[in-house]
């Protein structure tokens, strides 16, 4: 529907990456990152439109993410529960709220590589076929 709800905030400030990692218990890891995408939208009263709004959101994390890996860079998601504080961090007006975080930066202790055996349930538990 191309409504566009959404702006990106790119931090690389150190003190404001303090604050974001501060506003969700998971998001430590901001502190420390290169840079970090705070990704901004409006909160519609429509609950359909928050939930096309919260998937949107959605395919804009997985997208900059999987763009990253293809760069070498890896990433990480947190969400954001203090939203007063990612408020005041971000100087987003009111009618905005800051949806989650993507850090960013280059691993330190080896090159972005796929992991090996990554710890998944088998495809045959998690793939149905035209039922459950």
């Amino acid at each position: 529907m191309n409504g566009q709800p959404w702006d990106f905030v790119v931090c690389t400030d150190r003190a404001t990456l303090q604050d974001l990692s501060r506003t969700w218990r998971y998001a430590a890891h901001v502190a420390g990152s290169a840079a970090t995408i705070a990704l901004v939208a409006t909160e519609p009263s429509d609950p359909d439109e928050r939930e096309i709004v919260a998937y949107d959101m959605g395919q804009a994390t997985l997208q900059m993410m999987v763009v990253a890996a293809d760069l070498g860079i890896g990433s990480s998601h947190a969400s954001v529960d203090d939203q007063g504080l990612a408020r005041e961090a971000l100087g987003l007006p009111p009618e905005r709220r800051c949806v989650g975080l993507i850090a960013f930066g280059y691993p330190a202790d080896r090159p972005l590589r796929p992991i090996a055996r990554p710890n998944r349930r088998p495809i045959e538990q998690v793939v149905h076929r035209e039922r459950w």
